[in-house]
């Protein structure tokens, strides 16, 4: 079995980063990684009292990367002749990021500073030099980066490029918001709540029926949204994303729907009586619910591992662009939350809020058939990583 321990360098630096100090961050990544055994140490002589392990990942505390990168790394091992891995960013400036052999560190243990070790390698031994784009790793070189630094790992980590352009817009208010509340002891399960009480604020403002019922009922739902963003970049940001918080998120996510649906139909009927909207909500509630369960069916049985991951594992898995996955990807843009909350949002300012019950009863049902006839198929191919639960250093 292959002995795997981790050095975190430390240069005594008061920034913080996502509400963490960055040594402490630095530890709980490599440990969620999969990494037990973890010292962390000064910028001098730093390998001098290195544990003898096969191999040592060396994480200077100001390299800020996400989980997978250090995953990736040790399922990359070292192979002969190679001596060490050594990361570098995408224009090529070295991290300081590095996976050592054995050889190679007893090699550098008295040498006194990473940089200078890292020079020794190059110049002595066998080193692969390694990039991992399109991984997030950036260093934090002054307190004037952390601002820009955190709002780019929060957008990474969180969905990327890979967004629809409706997510991509609720993350404008997310982010701040999530920037703000890492900095607080407020969890992302308690931002989970939160969330669901808005939306629950939604419907029962849509019980009102009237026009300005409807206009806080939207901006209630477009708010619960923001929440809905923000819980995943806190926990993402905090590294304390757990299984017990995705499936609180999936759940309070379907329980939403209804809340809403119910509130229209509710306001609805209490101006106009059982009429076609009426109808087209006896259609929507049952498809709704049929697509709930299957999503949470596939959702459990491909990511039950780690189930806040299946959604990026699913958007990568749709990036291929076959022409099959270009329609999933435009299928599940209108059916994300993220979606739903600009049409209510559109429809309340036009004050045709009830005519969603119509278009709920038709977007079920396409999405039904998009469900069953495409994403049954292309998820059998997702991948996720297991989740280490969270740990409290």
């Amino acid at each position: 079995m292959t002995r795997i321990a981790a050095l975190i360098v430390r240069d005594s630096s008061p920034i913080r980063f996502a509400g963490l100090d960055l040594a402490e961050r630095a530890a709980r990544l490599v440990r969620r990684a999969g990494i037990d055994q973890v010292q962390i140490v000064d910028d001098e002589y730093p390998f001098a009292d290195a544990p003898i392990v096969d191999l040592l990942l060396v994480l200077p505390e100001r390299v800020i990367v996400e989980r997978s990168v250090i995953t990736d790394l040790l399922r990359r091992d070292i192979h002969l002749p190679e001596d060490a891995v050594a990361v570098v960013e995408p224009g090529g400036e070295s991290t300081g990021l590095m996976l050592l052999s054995l050889r190679a560190t007893e090699r550098i243990r008295a040498v006194p500073r990473v940089r200078s070790a890292l020079r020794r390698l190059t110049s002595e031994a066998h080193v692969r030099v390694v990039r991992v784009a399109p991984r997030f790793i950036a260093r934090v070189k002054t307190p004037r980066d952390v601002a820009r630094l955190e709002t780019e790992y929060l957008r990474h980590t969180n969905g990327g490029d890979r967004e629809g352009w409706f997510t991509k817009n609720i993350r404008l208010f997310s982010i701040p918001l999530s920037r703000f509340l890492l900095r607080s002891s407020i969890s992302a399960n308690e931002v989970t709540l939160a969330g669901f009480a808005l939306a629950a604020l939604a419907g029962l403002s849509f019980t009102v029926g009237t026009y300005w019922g409807g206009i806080a009922g939207a901006l209630f739902y477009w708010a619960s949204m923001v929440f809905d963003c923000s819980d995943g970049e806190v926990a993402r940001g905090k590294l304390s994303d757990s299984k017990f918080g995705a499936w609180l998120e999936t759940v309070t996510d379907y329980l939403s729907y209804f809340v809403v649906l119910g509130g229209i139909i509710w306001g609805d009927y209490r101006l106009e009586g059982f009429d076609h909207h009426t109808i087209a909500a006896l259609v929507a509630a049952p498809v709704t619910f049929l697509i709930v369960a299957i999503v949470g069916y596939l959702r459990a049985r491909v990511a039950s591992v780690n189930p806040g991951a299946f959604d990026d594992a699913l958007a990568v898995e749709l990036g291929q662009g076959t022409p099959m996955q270009r329609f999933a990807v435009w299928g599940r843009q209108l059916i994300k939350r993220s979606f739903v909350a600009h049409l209510i949002l559109f429809q309340a300012l036009i004050g045709f809020i009830p005519a969603l019950t119509e278009v709920w009863a038709y977007g079920t049902a396409g999405a039904l058939v998009i469900l069953v006839a495409v994403q049954t198929h292309i998820i059998r191919s997702v991948r996720v990583q297991p989740l280490r639960p969270a740990v409290t250093l």
